[in-house]
């Protein structure tokens, strides 16, 4: 019940006062109490399994699991000394703070915020990320009023590194494109070139003489059989000339008598 009532109670933490700091007491002596009831078989006959919700050992799980997920146990290291030793260095930077003036607070307070920066980051890597809400929430309130409400992070941009920068980026494709086509043209005339300074190794014919040739082989006289046509046709008309002769040598012409 005090465990419950402590938790409700710092679900915002107040000042220096916060979850796991503020209730430990509260959670050991609950953890204990649990422990004790379940050890008294007689006991924790009459709570467990007692009814559907077994509400005694779900709640128990979900107090529990509330100060495992908040990593509560990191913070108590090494006989509390992490949690003791980071809010002394959150003590150093907010006195820091409270007696430097606005003007002068990001150039007089930066040693203090950097030693609780660079502690903060090795418990992340030591922990792998576990690391106490306590110091989560002490390091993300300090982040926020360093950048924020002081406005120390500000980072001044270098003009000339902009300009230069863009410069580079705005010319960058096409002083690509135009060495690339330059190397491609570089390797295509020289190809061409070795092409032609190669000599052929076999003595092709040209176009022109593979014409001239196809024309010589072309047969300027006529093929056998129109000849053998020709020539019985020769024969043909020689034959009827003689037999025409013959007959107009042979026999006389027929005198028609005068009719008086």
């Amino acid at each position: 019940m005090w465990f419950v009532f402590c938790t409700t109670s710092h679900a915002i933490p107040d000042g220096d006062k916060r979850f796991c700091g503020s209730c430990k007491l509260q959670h050991d002596n609950m953890t204990a109490a649990y422990d004790l009831l379940m050890k008294n078989e007689m006991c924790s006959n009459l709570y467990k399994d007692a009814d559907r919700m077994n509400v005694v050992i779900t709640t128990n799980k979900l107090l529990v699991g509330l100060w495992d997920r908040a990593s509560c146990d990191n913070c108590f290291k090494f006989d509390g000394q992490v949690l003791k030793n980071f809010t002394d260095l959150n003590d150093e930077f907010r006195k820091c703070i409270n007696f430097t003036s606005d003007n002068d607070v990001c150039t007089k307070c930066k040693p203090e915020y950097i030693d609780m920066n660079d502690f903060y980051l090795d418990l992340d890597k030591n922990n792998n990320g576990h690391i106490c809400f306590d110091i989560q929430d002490m390091m993300n309130r300090t982040r926020v009023l360093w950048s924020k409400e002081l406005k120390c992070c500000q980072r001044v941009v270098n003009m000339t590194v902009f300009l230069t920068s863009v410069g580079v980026v705005a010319l960058l494709p096409l002083l690509l494109f135009y060495s690339g086509a330059i190397v491609l043209t570089k390797r295509r005339e020289s190809h061409h070139g070795l092409l032609n300074e190669q000599e052929p190794e076999l003595d092709a014919p040209s176009t022109s003489q593979l014409i001239t040739a196809a024309i010589l082989s072309t047969p300027s006289e006529p093929p056998a059989f129109v000849v053998q046509a020709q020539t019985e046709k020769v024969s043909k008309l020689v034959s009827l000339t003689d037999d025409s002769s013959d007959l107009s040598s042979d026999d006389e012409p027929v005198i028609k008598p005068k009719i008086n």
